[in-house]
């Protein structure tokens, strides 16, 4: 690849797949899953597609891409507007700063990283929340989201390579 030439992205069907699915799993996330008595936390699975098509493919998820699904998902999710926007911006910047350091390597690898870089990011929501609020918010509950969130990065991932093989 010539230096001086510029990288050619794909803008069809393809081009546009990482934001398609990250959408879908964003829709995803919006299930009602659970019952009164065994109440599951849903993973953040926008944050996973994130973090994977960032990886994998990061011109195909622009910041604008990132901007508009957090702030959709703060409109569904009602949470203080711009938290899941500014998460998910963190999140760019983070693995384009830091792709060349973990960019090939095995996926457990990927998986590491995600976990670190999630668990940092829900601190930095809950102590965002607990500032728009006033008061300390339970940690629990974020933690438990969080663990959930990095268990669920493998099979996510998987799914999402599975696709990403399948139309790009």
């Amino acid at each position: 690849m010539n230096a001086r030439r510029p990288v050619i992205t794909s803008f069809g069907f393809a081009g546009l797949s990482p934001v398609i699915s990250t959408f879908v799993l964003a829709m995803l996330m919006l299930l009602p899953i659970g019952t009164g008595a065994a109440n599951v936390a849903m993973p953040h699975l926008v944050m996973i597609a994130v973090f994977y098509w960032l990886s994998s493919r990061p011109l195909l998820m622009p910041y604008g891409a990132c901007a508009v699904l957090g702030f959709m998902l703060d409109l569904w999710l009602d949470v203080p507007l711009g938290l899941n926007m500014v998460l998910l911006l963190l999140t760019r910047l983070f693995v384009l700063n830091q792709l060349k350091h973990f960019k090939g390597r095995n996926r457990i690898v990927h998986w590491a990283v995600f976990t670190v870089l999630s668990l940092g990011l829900y601190i930095l929501s809950w102590l965002l929340v607990s500032a728009v609020y006033g008061a300390f918010w339970p940690l629990q509950p974020i933690m438990l989201q969080w663990a959930v969130t990095a268990f669920s990065y493998a099979p996510v991932a998987f799914v999402l390579g599975r696709l990403r093989r399948a139309i790009l």
